[in-house]
This record gives C-alpha cells, structure tokens and sequence, in this order.
C-alpha cells in the first residue's frame, strides 16, 4: 500500500499527464476493474440463486407459512441484487463526472478491465 501511495505522491511531484499516469496504474486499474466486474455480476446471481433455493425448499416442505417466508426472502434478495449492481454502475457514473478529462483512460480501464492495455495506447 505505501508503494502505492510513493508512487501517486511522485507521479504528482513530476507532473505526470493523465496517460502516462494511467499507463503506470494500467496493472492495478486492472485488477481494480475484475473487482468491480465480480460485484456487478456474481453478487446479484448469487443473491438470487440463494433466494431461489430458498423457496424451492419451502415448495418442497408444502409449507404455506414457509413459502411466504421464503417469498418475502427471495424479494428483498432480488432488490439486494439490484442496488448491488446499480451502486458499483452510479459509483461509476459519479467518476467519470468527477474525473478530469485526462483521466478518462483511467476510467475506461476500470470498466472494461479486459481490454486495459488496448486502450491505453
């Protein structure tokens, strides 16, 4: 973490631009970018899959208190999901607005992390 913090205070110091800059971060902003990524896609599937088998054990058990239950569960699971996704899309939206125009490079890294290198030359 002080590598990095180093790196950003002498990147500052020499007046980097922003593409140079994003060019050294290029490994991080990546790494940054598969996170980002996970969130948006695994979180939401996961939290509806686990709602889904929730109410498959309900059904199961013939249940009608535990089939509300489970309902009600797979819901706010669903909604869950939904803020997840649009929480790490709005962080996203707040960056580029915030963000200097030199350091859309940097953004463009972090949303499509697979094609970083490609979008820095």
């Amino acid at each position: 973490m002080m590598n990095l913090i180093n790196f950003l205070a002498q990147a500052q110091q020499a007046g980097n631009d922003g593409d140079t800059f994003c060019a050294d971060l290029a490994p991080i902003l990546k790494i940054v970018g598969y996170v980002v990524l996970g969130i948006k896609v695994v979180v939401p599937i996961l939290l509806i899959i686990m709602g889904m088998l929730d109410l498959a054990k309900a059904v199961a058990e013939k249940d009608e208190s535990k089939i509300k239950e489970a309902q009600n569960r797979l819901i706010k699971r669903a909604i869950a999901a939904v803020l997840v996704f649009l929480v790490a899309t709005l962080v996203g939206i707040i960056m580029k607005l915030v963000g200097g125009e030199q350091y859309k490079g940097c953004m463009n890294c972090i949303n499509r992390p697979y094609a970083c290198n490609a979008q820095l030359e």
